[in-house]
């Protein structure tokens, strides 16, 4: 069976007919994953931002989740020129052109891991670790964890996740999923100010989201996938512009109803996924955070993350 590689490694040629024949096989986190695209913005997009990934371009045994991208009809192949993602299962899915294929690519991952894993607790959070513990957050679309996620990596912490922290239900210890981080609109120029340009991609323009980029993880967080670690501290982020910043510790009760509408399979896993969860926040200090910029954030966040010996 072929050893993986790093994707980066791999010569064009042989990625993009790989991609072609529906056998390139990626390793992330805890997933293996099968990729299939007849189309240069997906090849061109993994060998930037996902250059440091470990692949082999013919399948082996067994995969977790499969994503084709795809024209959805002759007529969206040849005329209008749009993709959409297939994440092996029937979802609503809004053709995006053809420029857009990369998001359509992440979409595809993101749906396929949201609604098709079952053995992890998984929420819609951005999750960072040092060897103490983790740092858990939670925050509906535009309340920074993106960009504070990212703030965090540049002070020394791993990058676990940016849009799933996973939950393993046998231990309640949070699982890497080292992805890029997904940016958006103004955050993309204040993560480029403090990580430097040479770690973000180039930008997605008039996308349905506004303008993306996406910041890569590094060979250091790839590596350590395989390092769990528990919560220690539990975030709710509340961006509002140029508002004073103010930290609130949270009931353990709270945070708990406030985790569970943020999980995407929650619902499904009975006790199980009850009991991992209580475990989690029963370990850890919860907080809604409330700033305006992102060094007021960070401020806030490195305080409270010392309080608990991070």
């Amino acid at each position: 069976m072929e050893h993986f590689r790093r994707l980066g490694d791999v010569p064009y040629p042989e990625l993009a007919q790989s991609l072609k024949d529906g056998c390139l096989e990626m390793s992330l986190g805890p997933f293996s994953k099968r990729l299939k695209a007849n189309n240069s913005q997906v090849t061109e997009f993994l060998q930037d931002a996902y250059r440091d990934v470990p692949v082999r371009t013919k399948l082996g045994d067994i995969t977790d989740v499969a994503v084709t991208i795809k024209s959805p009809s002759w007529f969206r192949q040849y005329v209008r020129r749009q993709v959409v993602a297939d994440p092996g299962f029937i979802v609503p899915a809004v053709p995006l052109p053809v420029r857009l294929s990369a998001l359509s690519f992440e979409m595809g991952l993101n749906l396929a891991v949201a609604l098709k894993c079952c053995r992890l607790v998984s929420f819609h959070a951005a999750v960072v670790g040092n060897e103490k513990g983790a740092i858990f957050i939670s925050a509906h679309s535009g309340g920074g964890k993106s960009t504070l996620a990212s703030a965090l990596m540049v002070e020394g912490y791993r990058l676990f996740s940016d849009e799933f922290g996973l939950l393993d239900m046998s231990n309640s210890l949070l699982v890497p999923y080292p992805r890029p981080v997904s940016l958006k609109g103004d955050s993309i120029n204040i993560v480029r100010d403090f990580t430097g340009a040479d770690w973000l991609t180039p930008v997605l323009s008039d996308t349905p989201k506004g303008d993306i980029a996406y910041r890569r993880a590094r060979p250091s967080d790839i590596e350590e996938a395989d390092k769990k670690l528990s919560s220690k501290l539990i975030v709710f982020p509340v961006f509002t512009k140029g508002a004073r910043p103010v930290a609130k510790e949270l009931a353990k009760s709270e945070a708990l109803m406030r985790l569970i509408p943020s999980s995407t399979n929650y619902h499904l896993l009975g006790q199980g996924g009850f009991e991992a969860l209580t475990a989690m926040v029963a370990g850890a200090r919860s907080y809604e955070i409330q700033y305006g910029n992102t060094d007021d954030s960070m401020k806030i966040v490195k305080d409270l993350a010392a309080g608990v010996g991070l």
